[in-house]
């Protein structure tokens, strides 16, 4: 269980850090770069969202009786 979790934050911290180089290096402009990082975030936040108000309506719904 260990090694997993390592593993997980290992996998997440490298997609993190190639996320900051790419963003570093890219050929857009500041205003460019903040406009299309805000819009993916918005993006992001509706789909998860979206996806707890599933889960939400999901674990509310009422089990069958035997």
């Amino acid at each position: 269980m260990k090694q997993t979790g390592l593993c997980i934050v290992s996998l997440l911290g490298g997609a993190l850090m190639g996320a900051a180089v790419a963003m570093l290096v890219t050929p857009k402009t500041g205003r460019q770069m903040r406009d299309d990082l805000r819009d993916l975030v918005a993006d992001e936040m509706e789909s998860l969202r979206g996806k707890c108000h599933d889960a939400a309506h999901t674990a509310e719904a009422p089990k069958p009786q035997m």
